[in-house]
């Protein structure tokens, strides 16, 4: 049995001490002094209540508590009824409900009803139906229709094969390292669905796009290939999340190649923050800005002529308003390990070597 309410006196007989009130118990001990203190000035009982906003009743029901028990004694009663309605089916109509309940799941009140009757042949109300439901959700006996509707099976990945659980802390500290991937469905106006495969290096940022019908390993180890090829630097490691096109073909192609893969905890984009940024701007700035009317084919054309916009031409606030390959070359002769914000004389002197160019 559950214990949901203690009565104010057991506080007092056995010496219960209770280190934290509620707001209304210190509300009224404060009204309690200001009364004493306010009778001691030689003020009026009248104008006192009318001050603290009491009734005289209330005013001698919270001292006569206050002196009895405490504090505690200032706390709401119980509004609970001493006797409730109780239930006017027999256990057998609960038993019932329940075996038609679990039978059907995903089914209210209102066809359970017209299907006891049917079963039974015997005439029950909708109603009675609706509070057996709710006694049986209360037991947790049944579970509500919306969470058998939106209850996902959640299971945790083993790491058995190649890739490895990413740890809290663990970043890039130069070009290669934990480049991030990742894929996004979008609908392209005049075209359709798509899937999009993304990967940016932290770093650099320096990021790598193409399209695909259907988002799985194989196409995902094929994306790999493409970016290993248009990177210009080799990949060191590699980031992604929990998603299964990130397994089996993926997984093994970085196996052969000896690419270290970090799996993300479920849940956590913003350890994936450069890759979900690069989504971003590659979903409002080229696909929502354009009508393809034509072919996949010519909508790969035009998403790689975009990229090499982006690597080559776009500015981007992370890197001090560079593009991508600017900023790579101005630290690919740094020495591992360093802080990659620009500072005034770097940047003068890119811009001095663009200008001698």
């Amino acid at each position: 049995m559950i214990q949901t309410r203690i009565f104010k006196r057991s506080y007092h007989i056995n010496a219960i001490d209770e280190s934290k009130y509620s707001k209304i118990a210190n509300q009224r001990k404060e009204k309690l002094d200001k009364y004493n203190m306010l009778k001691k000035e030689g003020c009026s009982e009248k104008v006192i209540l009318q001050v603290i906003d009491i009734s005289r009743a209330t005013l001698f029901r919270w001292k006569k508590n206050y002196k009895l028990y405490g504090l505690i004694g200032l706390e709401d009663e119980s509004r609970i009824p001493n006797k409730k309605r109780q239930s006017t089916w027999s256990k057998e109509i609960e038993n019932r409900v329940y075996r038609l309940r679990f039978k059907y799941r995903l089914w209210g009140k209102a066809k359970i009803t017209i299907m006891y009757i049917k079963e039974y042949n015997e005439i029950i109300s909708q109603s009675m139906i609706g509070r057996i439901l709710h006694k049986l959700t209360i037991q947790n006996r049944i579970k509500p229709v919306r969470f058998l509707l939106y209850q996902k099976i959640h299971k945790n990945r083993v790491f058995t094969g190649h890739a490895q659980r990413w740890k809290i802390g663990m970043k890039a500290n130069i070009p290669g390292e934990l480049v991030q991937f990742d894929h996004m469905t979008v609908e392209v106006p005049g075209y359709g669905r798509v899937k999009n495969f993304s990967a940016i290096c932290p770093i650099t940022k320096i990021a790598v796009e193409k399209i695909y019908k259907e988002a799985n390993s194989r196409n995902a180890a094929d994306f790999l290939k493409t970016v290993m090829l248009e990177l210009p630097f080799s990949i060191k490691s590699i980031q992604v999340d929990g998603g299964s096109e990130f397994m089996k073909d993926f997984e093994n192609l970085c196996q052969k190649s000896n690419i270290p893969l970090f799996v993300l905890p479920p849940r956590s984009p913003e350890y994936n923050c450069n890759v979900e940024r690069a989504n971003g701007t590659f979903k409002y700035e080229f696909f929502a800005q354009h009508k393809y009317p034509g072919s996949f084919d010519l909508l790969q054309a035009k998403l790689k002529k975009f990229v090499l916009f982006y690597n080559n031409k776009r500015p981007h606030c992370g890197i001090n308003l560079l593009t991508p390959f600017e900023f790579y070359e101005l630290i690919k002769n740094q020495r591992p390990k360093v802080s990659y914000v620009l500072n005034l004389d770097n940047l003068f002197k890119l811009i001095y070597l663009y200008i001698i160019i």
